[in-house]
């Protein structure tokens, strides 16, 4: 399955009506977080495809009751997506109190609740995700060490307990050549799709 995957930056290609070609075989949309929710509405009013979404640390906190129409959550959620099962986590790490920030305890126990709802669905026989879709990276993989951009250790314990294929991340804004956008932790890899990235699935 071929997935758009977008996060942080609006890109002119997806922005404009060139989106249908450019975009041509994309069965489904990820987007990591931080982009403004007409730019999601949008690509789904264009291309016609699901779209997943996480929040991210710039976006409106749920409680106020903005969210991109025709878009589905994936926050704290396990959602069949075709070909692929996807869990979702949103938000960064606590820096200046604003909406969708955490510390790590908090994330931890959201990460744990996540893993409860997994095991729930294993015990009924239905599939684990494959693909873990969070804004922020695991820590030390592809996160920096100021107190915004640093990654979350309970993301690491979700990698080593559900080992899935594949973990899509953004929040660290990627300029230059130098910078890696996929690194691994054991069979998992983990992914920045800062701007935008297509991924067989």
């Amino acid at each position: 399955m071929r997935v758009l995957c977008v996060s942080d930056r609006v890109e002119p290609p997806l922005y404009g009506p060139a989106l249908r070609s450019y975009a041509s075989g994309a069965e489904a949309v990820i987007s990591c977080g931080d982009l403004p929710f007409e730019y999601l509405e949008y690509i789904v009013t264009l291309l016609g495809v699901p779209v997943y979404y996480v929040l991210g640390n710039h976006d409106p906190a749920p409680e106020s009751g903005e969210r991109p129409e025709g878009c589905i959550p994936l926050d704290g959620r396990v959602v069949d997506a075709g070909g692929a099962v996807l869990a979702g986590l949103s938000g960064s790490r606590l820096y200046s109190g604003g909406p969708n920030q955490y510390t790590e305890r908090q994330m931890a126990l959201r990460s744990l609740a996540l893993s409860a709802r997994i095991g729930g669905r294993a015990l009924l026989g239905r599939p684990t995700p494959t693909v873990f879709v969070t804004h922020s990276p695991p820590l030390g993989l592809g996160d920096r060490k100021d107190p915004c951009h640093t990654g979350f250790r309970a993301f690491l314990r979700l990698i080593d307990r559900h080992r899935p294929a594949l973990w899509l991340h953004g929040h660290v804004h990627l300029y230059g050549p130098g910078q890696p956008r996929a690194l691994r932790r054991k069979d998992t890899e983990v992914l920045n799709v800062f701007g935008h990235r297509f991924v067989e699935l």
